[in-house]
């Protein structure tokens, strides 16, 4: 049966049913880490996880190249670990799979099953990854060792910081929010050498203010700056601010942790996107291969079933230049 079960769920076969799959969508990835590129190594240069273009002068015909900045300093690797998740086949399971080897369709809803399950816990693990390094500029994650839990550390840096003079409340003027705080915050993007296109999210309580300004925007006659409210989002002057009040389960305790703090204001240069790099995972079945996603049959101990074993090895990663954060509302 062993046998079996790696044809369901030999590499050919997982991509198919995949591919039949609908695409997972998460927010942050989504929007602010989508380029999502394999490394074939189980280790990648910090320098290439953090770069950001930027421009150099011309050169006569036959002038010398000029090498980019980063390059005469030492290279740190990190080591990227995997998510690994795993789902029990049992031997009634597997009793009742025999007598289904004859319907196609059958099987292969079943694999899809067991697939789709497995792949939207390594995806919502890693889209509450991506959410931290985006709010904080580090991967800080629990890590399960075999003596107890640790934590799974990547530092890339602070994100950029903005204080505003005064915190917004239902009385603040528009003008107030679009000229003390937006157009400050998008500033010292820019000062980065980024920021050609900004993007923000506030938590749910700098929302909630948001919505009292707009309506008292309404019944004002101060209309120096358009505002308008769309589905989940306020427009003032150009800038469209989204809310982020989504949280994760904590996946020590199940604590649901929002993935914005509900008081800060998070501007974003969308114009340098962050990645998700997929390097090689440990696993013989995969030839150490870098693939976002793989799954291997296990033999369980005492002859009780089988272990589908899934394995991937996201590292979110951003520039933290390319982040402004404030918290705003009180």
């Amino acid at each position: 049966m062993l046998v079996s079960l790696k044809n369901l769920f030999n590499p050919q076969q997982v991509a198919t049913t995949l591919s039949l799959l609908p695409d997972l969508q998460t927010t942050v990835m989504d929007d602010f880490f989508k380029q999502r590129p394999t490394h074939p190594s189980p280790m990648v240069g910090l320098d290439m996880l953090t770069r950001t273009v930027g421009t150099i002068p011309v050169v006569s015909r036959e002038g010398q190249a000029i090498p980019l900045g980063g390059d005469e300093r030492d290279i740190m690797f990190v080591a990227p670990l995997p998510i690994k998740p795993s789902v029990n086949v049992t031997a009634a399971e597997l009793n009742d799979l025999k007598a289904m080897f004859g319907d196609a369709r059958t099987v292969e809803q079943w694999r899809a099953n067991k697939l789709d399950r497995l792949r939207r816990v390594v995806r919502d693990t890693t889209e509450a990854m991506a959410a931290v390094a985006l709010t904080t500029g580090k991967v800080n994650w629990p890590k399960r060792l075999s003596g107890g839990n640790a934590t799974y550390a990547i530092d890339y840096g602070d994100p950029l910081t903005f204080e505003p003079t005064a915190k917004l409340t239902a009385d603040s003027k528009i003008r107030e929010l679009y000229h003390d705080i937006l157009q400050p915050m998008v500033r010292l993007l820019r000062r980065k050498g980024v920021g050609g296109r900004v993007e923000f999210r506030c938590g749910e309580d700098v929302f909630a203010v948001l919505l009292d300004m707009a309506e008292n925007f309404r019944s004002t006659a101060d209309r120096t700056i358009s505002v308008s409210l769309e589905s989940g989002a306020v427009r003032v002057g150009g800038y469209t601010i989204k809310e982020l009040s989504e949280t994760y389960p904590s996946p020590e305790d199940g604590t649901l942790i929002p993935k914005l703090d509900p008081k800060t204001l998070l501007a974003v240069a969308a114009d340098a996107p962050g990645m998700v790099w997929y390097c090689a995972i440990d696993s013989i079945s995969a030839n150490n291969a870098a693939t976002q996603f793989h799954v291997v049959p296990e033999l369980l101990p005492g002859d009780t079933g089988y272990q589908l074993i899934a394995q991937s090895k996201p590292l979110p990663a951003r520039n933290p230049n390319t982040v402004c954060k404030a918290v705003v509302v009180n």
